[in-house]
């Protein structure tokens, strides 16, 4: 659109120059000289700048940007999914409560406990810590330990307890051994100990593992299950008080087992609740998030009184409103695919408890579809999916598999939650910029083609000649944009709400802007032309040179109108931007030898000046900045 219109105003130019009986060659001159000026051709090349510089700040605060564009939609973002355990909460789990039929102990808050637990060892103690072990996927030897925090930290309490994991590994033969599935939400080990005798063990959520489960172990023994009422309400408190629940059970069975009933008529042992506390520094984050207009949806595996806890915690939820913006996976089922008022409710919840990856991947295209900007942080293989359909996918760098970084497109090394922040203020920032840049560089060539356009239209003496222009190019369009994207932006950039994905880049208050701006220059031009020509009745390169003066000038200054008009002229991103007086001055020096270098002046066709001269070409610059910015303080601009 942009390079049509050049060609319909150059063209124009070039034609009402010979209509008024200018010299055809030097208009058509002129013409392509103005052509190649409204183009903001540095454009690309400062955008991209800004971009990599972006990155490269990012990641010195551990951040990785895999691609360039994943900087500028960080500024739309308006939604993030995140997984609790080790994003909003520590990732250092510890086992805190152990819960069997009729007994309970506090592993954590009271040491004696522990003593007691050795002491008694009766039939479900030893169960609960041959299921830790044996239904367990990390390694036995602590110096080797990897994989899910959660296997850890079993083992680390069959270690509390005087047990040693690598034995009773030693002990046991296994036979088969199906990994945790997040959709069916538990692992079975099945094996065969020295006395050849087989048994599966189950550790899993406890609504699923309670389902195969008919009968308890209690007093040693087991014992018809009677009372799964009791326990899911054991297990609720367990979860309302923030500790994350894991049930185990288990049952002899014949080698190989029938695949059909593998888990039916399991013996339940008890739960585990493990004490895994929030972040200290994501509270603070969540909020600033809030003020920023970024809602914050947590997808987790957890129990839904363990999320919601967490979620209190850290300012995700209020009190008031756990159980209305809080979703089990069960209602996501039920709710997919209905009518607008059910889908409203998922779209107004914060917290998302027991979901699968399939469910985070729909939740994902749902707030897609109603045209929201989502990012999704993941670390498992199981988040690939979702990191790859989210607009922004990011992968934690320390706990994240392979798979799942290499689907993101940003890394945060440090798995640190808060990092997002600086990634979403960067990202708008630099939008924010870009904008900046289109505004400047449009405004300054705007006054340069309607400047020589209405010159060669009254036959006035022309106010710029085509090496003036293209020099004009060099000096006011890169250096000063440069310095526009090295600002470290408003200081209420993050309590602004997200920018509409679908609105462009120009709105209609900037493409105002522009037009202010460019006119305001255009008319300080076009001012001292008509007052140097009728007025001070100067020679043709003495008018040309004061109007050339003037435009350099009155462009270097323009970079003052691009702060907003909610800020101080004096005291805002433009003024206290050291870059910005660095590029005045280096752009001065190059006008101050161009003038004083005869052979550039020759080519240049740049005249000496009287004080007086310069007095009355600062008056014009200078107006069109004063201008500019009255218009913007009565509130006609942005």
């Amino acid at each position: 659109w942009l390079i049509g219109l050049t060609l319909v105003l150059a063209i124009s130019v070039v034609i009402s120059g010979i209509i008024s009986g200018m010299d055809l060659m030097f208009m058509i001159q002129t013409g392509v000289a103005l052509a190649v000026a409204a183009i903001p051709e540095g454009l690309p090349i400062v955008a991209t700048i800004a971009l990599a510089r972006g990155m490269l700040l990012l990641s010195r605060k551990q951040v990785i940007i895999k691609e360039l564009e994943a900087v500028h939609t960080l500024g739309a973002t308006n939604i993030i999914g995140t997984d609790k355990t080790g994003t909003l909460t520590e990732d250092k789990l510890k086992v805190h409560t152990i819960a069997l039929e009729g007994r309970q102990y506090n592993i954590i808050t009271e040491k004696n406990d522990i003593t007691r637990f050795r002491e008694e060892q009766h039939e479900e103690l030893n169960k609960t810590v041959l299921t830790s072990i044996l239904c367990n996927e990390s390694p036995a030897l602590s110096e080797e330990r990897f994989g899910e925090s959660i296997d850890i930290a079993l083992l680390e309490f069959s270690e509390l307890l005087g047990f040693d994991p690598e034995s009773v590994r030693k002990e046991h033969t296994a036979i088969d051994v199906q990994p945790f599935d997040t959709e069916k939400k538990y692992m079975s080990a099945l094996y065969r100990d020295q006395q050849d005798v087989c048994t599966l063990y189950v550790k899993g959520a406890f609504e699923v593992v309670v389902k195969y489960c008919d009968q308890i172990m209690s007093d040693g023994q087991p014992q018809r299950f009677e009372n799964k009422l009791e326990w899911y309400q054991k297990v609720n408190d367990l979860a309302s008080q923030g500790f994350r629940t894991l049930a185990f059970a288990y049952k002899t069975t014949t080698v190989p087992p029938e695949e059909n009933s593998i888990l039916d008529g399991l013996t339940f042992i008890g739960v585990l609740g493990f004490i895994d506390p929030a972040r200290e520094d994501v509270k603070d984050t969540i909020s600033v998030y809030k003020n920023a207009g970024i809602k914050v949806l947590m997808m987790t595996g957890d129990h839904p009184g363990t999320a919601a806890k967490i979620a209190n915690e850290i300012g995700l939820l209020e009190e008031n409103e756990s159980q209305e913006k809080l979703i089990h996976s069960r209602e996501l089922d039920q709710l997919a695919g209905s009518d607008q008022d059910q889908q409203r409710k998922i779209l107004n919840a914060k917290v998302f408890a027991r979901v699968t990856p399939r469910q985070k991947l729909d939740l994902i295209k749902l707030y897609q579809q109603k045209g929201n900007t989502m990012g999704m942080i993941g670390d498992g293989v199981n988040d690939v999916p979702a990191l790859r359909k989210a607009d922004i996918g990011i992968a934690m760098g320390i706990r994240g598999a392979d798979v799942a970084r290499e689907a993101a497109d940003i890394i945060l090394k440090n798995d640190k939650f808060t990092a997002m922040e600086l990634a979403i203020r960067q990202g708008r920032l630099i939008f924010q910029h870009i904008r900046k840049f289109v505004v400047y560089l449009l405004s300054c060539n705007l006054a340069e083609i309607i400047s020589v356009g209405v010159a060669a239209i009254f036959v006035l003496p022309a106010p710029l000649l085509p090496l003036q222009i293209l020099f004009l190019n060099l000096i006011t369009d890169v250096f000063p944009a440069l310095a526009l994207g090295m600002g470290k932006g408003e200081s209420d950039l993050m309590k602004q709400p997200p920018r509409d994905p679908a609105e462009p880049i120009m709105t209609r208050q900037l493409w105002m802007t522009t037009v202010v701006c460019g006119l305001s220059i255009t008319l300080a031009v076009l001012g001292i032309t008509l007052y140097s020509y009728f007025k001070m009745e100067l020679r043709p390169e003495e008018i040309n040179n004061m109007a050339f003066y003037t435009l350099v000038l009155a462009q270097l200054l323009n970079i003052f109108n691009m702060s907003s008009r909610r800020v101080s002229f004096f005291f805002n991103e433009v003024t206290q931007n050291i870059w910005v007086w660095a590029a005045l001055v280096l752009c001065t020096f190059i006008v101050f030898v161009a003038i004083m270098v005869p052979p550039l002046a020759d080519t240049l066709s740049l005249v000496k000046l009287s004080p007086q001269h310069w007095g009355i070409i600062a008056l014009f610059g200078f107006s069109s900045l004063i201008l500019t910015q009255t218009v913007k303080r009565l509130g006609l601009i942005s």
